[in-house]
């Protein structure tokens, strides 16, 4: 009795991960309706055919009967891609965020099951990780869950930084407020929208002179691009937002900074030195070791 409820429970909720109703999934299979409605209420299938079940949920006769596979040699990159795949796109975010919450748990050795992440949270909370390898960050609030990770360079993140003077225009772009506004404004229109600074300065209240300074160090970044458009009353020159995911982390990120890292779960650390390192690769300020006691020593 205890397996068919099983077999039941994990079939209805399967189906239902899918997005399917039961006449989608009598569809996939070429059977009834009624058949797939018995098979969740009061019957097995035929056992012919299981395996076309299990393939048109996109999972494994196993799962169904609630068998765990802890097979070693099991591929969990394809495992994730079939798995990725078989979500109705709506629902992979939260599948995502559940997984990369689940590898940051599982870093702490202590932790000897899977950590599955809370729907609710009662202050801005945050999952994270520094290590001598790698580091990671995670905001848990459903108003606005993201995860950032970052494998720390052999010779540093600063090793990268080979063009300092377009990082400090940029960040001196960004401390405008205006410009904010503006990158706000750009990226709320849909793709491939095009604006010009006259509409823009009008939107936003903001002088057509300093919109076009701004619009002009976004171009020179990379973060618009433009067309020239050869309207009745002349020429004029549009402007396109390049949606840049790693601007809009860097702005999300930003607030989530200021606002200070306060509640964590889960948090762990197990490092030595940061991702800074100097000129040689080498990390600074090393702690000189004390030395053991003598043998002699009283």
């Amino acid at each position: 009795m205890e397996k068919k409820n099983t077999f039941r429970s994990n079939l209805v909720k399967r189906r239902k991960e899918l997005g399917l109703t039961q006449d989608m999934l009598a569809q996939r299979m070429n059977v009834s309706p009624q058949a797939v409605s018995k098979w969740e209420n009061s019957s097995y299938p035929d056992p012919e055919l299981l395996p076309l079940l299990a393939k048109s949920l996109n999972t494994t006769i196993d799962s169904l009967f609630g068998i765990k596979n802890n097979d070693p040699g099991a591929d969990l990159l394809q495992l994730i891609h079939d798995r990725l795949q078989s979500i109705a796109p709506e629902k992979r975010p939260e599948f995502m965020m559940q997984m990369f919450y689940a590898a940051i748990y599982a870093y702490n050795p202590t932790f000897h099951s899977a950590g599955h992440m809370h729907m609710d949270y009662d202050q801005e909370t945050f999952a994270g990780m520094k290590t001598d390898y790698d580091v990671s960050v995670a905001r848990l609030n459903s108003d606005l869950r993201y995860f950032v990770y970052m494998e720390n360079p052999e010779k540093g993140v600063n090793s990268y930084f080979t063009n300092t003077k377009n990082m400090v225009r940029l960040l001196k772009t960004l401390a405008d407020e205006d410009a904010i506004r503006i990158i706000s404004y750009l990226g709320s229109g849909r793709r491939n929208r095009m604006h010009s600074v006259a509409v823009m300065s009008k939107r936003l209240d903001l002088p057509a002179d300093k919109v076009q300074y701004i619009i002009d160090r976004l171009d020179r970044l990379g973060l618009v691009w433009r067309v020239s458009v050869d309207l009745e009353e002349g020429e004029d020159i549009m402007y396109g937002y390049t949606h840049n995911q790693a601007l809009a982390m860097i702005l999300v990120l930003a607030e989530s900074i200021c606002n200070y890292f306060r509640s964590w779960d889960p948090a762990f650390d197990a490092y030595s030195f940061g991702v800074f390192k100097d000129e040689a690769g080498q990390t600074r300020n090393t702690f000189p070791e004390v030395s053991w006691w003598e043998d002699d020593e009283k």
